[in-house]
């Protein structure tokens, strides 16, 4: 058994906040969520000499869509480090897993992570506690739903890792159905009625599924079969016309809804349908619902030909607003307009690193306390957002892209007693950048702009005070 060895107060305090600014990042970073040696080294640290801290952080990070599965992997460091050093009993560690596991798919997450990080002596109570999750978690609608090829670990693998215990004659048939299946083909039971209706609609001829789009019951056929809109796409062959998305938009959510709006328009969806995925797209109760923020509502903007969104994704992109940080003090963004900005934000999206950078730096100033924006291309200085109507309108008085003039010069020219300054550029600029804000207080150098951004620039200054959001 190894013993403990106690950190120094101020070794903790540091520890505390790098291990959460890793976790911040990760919030708009994707790059941060791949995990290397000092996020187990940091986890393992406070596991022993912060464990009230760290669950905390487990709790926090579950409750941020981002964070998923970092808080899986944060989880299995936590409890490795305290079984390493017997601290802690199984009861407490079993507890833990069980509770943690919210989702079907993460009992053969957390194993699977484990198995990376620590190979395949996996501790009873770890074993105890995913088994507890598996009993609560599996039924034949999740095995229809995760339990597929590409997933981490099947069903049928933590079943037999964990012997969870079925609750009843419908779970039993289906933890073996789940181990069947993995064999080859075999016939579903009875009483998964889910699966079976789901077999049934795979039995028809590929070059028949169209045509049964025009009966009146096959959205409740779909549903019945716990098939999401991606499933049927497949079902029918990758393709989609305006009847079978009138079949599944209902069960589209909102971020589905507006990322497929050209596909709307392109299967000429019908106008009844298109009225109520209008409706609920202007909805403020469901743009907060559904989680949209500026830069994706925007990219969704770029990308729709026609007219006929427009002004409910102007609309969701004010009720966005609300979830966009207030930041305090005086705050100075600079928005680089440069060439370099003109690339796509992303693979095959139409929104430019230009466009995104201005949509992210208008939002912020426009819920900011003090806020100074500035733009860096073409046209280098103030940008007036003071009396825009609507955040689509200070979007439009950014200059045209393009122009010399650097960021680092535009930084020298533009700070002036500022408590914080938020730098929205590209990668080239970001050394640069970053050596000439002297400003003391919070900087935020910001090269790949996404909505993660607004929570991450809070929590990370949060980091830098000790002031934890739990």
């Amino acid at each position: 058994m190894t013993t403990p060895h106690s950190l120094a107060p101020s070794a903790v305090t540091t520890a505390k906040r790098e291990l959460f600014l890793l976790a911040a990042r990760a919030l708009a970073d994707g790059d941060a969520r791949d995990l290397g040696d000092r996020f187990a080294a940091l986890t393992g640290q406070l596991a022993i000499a912060e464990d009230t801290w760290v669950r905390a952080l487990i709790d926090w990070t579950r409750r941020q869509p981002a964070l998923r599965r970092l808080g899986i992997a944060l989880t299995v460091e936590f409890v490795h480090a305290r079984t390493a050093a017997g601290v802690g009993t199984p009861g407490e560690t079993r507890e833990l897993i069980g509770t943690l596991l919210t989702r079907p798919d993460e009992p053969g997450e957390l194993l699977a992570q484990w198995l990376r990080s620590h190979g395949r002596s996996i501790p009873k109570a770890v074993k105890a506690g995913v088994a507890d999750a598996a009993e609560r978690l599996y039924d034949e609608v999740a095995l229809a739903t995760y339990d597929t090829a590409d997933t981490e670990m099947r069903f049928a693998e933590v079943i037999a890792l964990t012997h969870p215990k079925p609750v009843g004659k419908i779970q039993n048939e289906t933890f073996q159905h789940a181990a069947l299946r993995r064999r080859g083909s075999h016939p579903v039971p009875e009483s998964l009625t889910t699966l079976r209706a789901r077999a049934q609609l795979h039995a028809v001829p590929a070059d028949k599924r169209p045509r049964m789009l025009d009966r009146p019951d096959i959205a409740d056929a779909f549903a019945q079969a716990a098939m999401s809109w991606r499933e049927v796409r497949a079902w029918l062959g990758g393709s989609m016309t305006d009847k079978a998305w009138a079949t599944v938009v209902a069960r589209m959510s909102y971020r589905d809804r507006m990322e497929h709006l050209r596909d709307f328009d392109q299967t000429d969806l019908a106008g009844e349908v298109a009225d109520r995925i209008s409706a609920d797209l202007a909805d403020k109760a469901s743009v907060a619902r559904g989680g949209a923020l500026p830069v994706e509502i925007l990219a969704a903007y770029r990308s729709v030909p026609s007219s006929r969104w427009s002004s409910v994704l102007e609309q969701a992109l004010d009720h966005a607003l609300a979830e966009v940080p207030a930041l305090p003090g005086r705050t100075l963004i600079l928005v680089d307009r440069s060439k370099a900005m003109l690339e796509p934000s992303f693979a095959g999206s139409a929104l430019t690193r230009a466009d995104a950078a201005a949509v992210f730096g208008a939002a912020l100033a426009l819920r900011a306390a003090s806020a100074d924006l500035v733009e860096c291309g073409q046209v280098t200085g103030p940008v007036t957002f003071e009396g825009a109507g609507r955040l689509i309108d200070a979007v439009g008085r950014f200059g045209e892209t393009g122009g010399a003039q650097t960021v680092a010069e535009a930084l020298r020219e533009h700070v002036k007693g500022h408590d914080r300054v938020v730098v929205l550029t590209h990668h080239g600029a970001a050394v640069e950048a970053a050596e000439a804000v002297t400003v003391p207080g919070h900087e935020h150098i910001i090269t790949d702009v996404t909505d993660g951004w607004f929570a991450a620039i809070t929590h990370i200054e949060r980091a830098r005070t000790d002031a934890w959001p739990f």
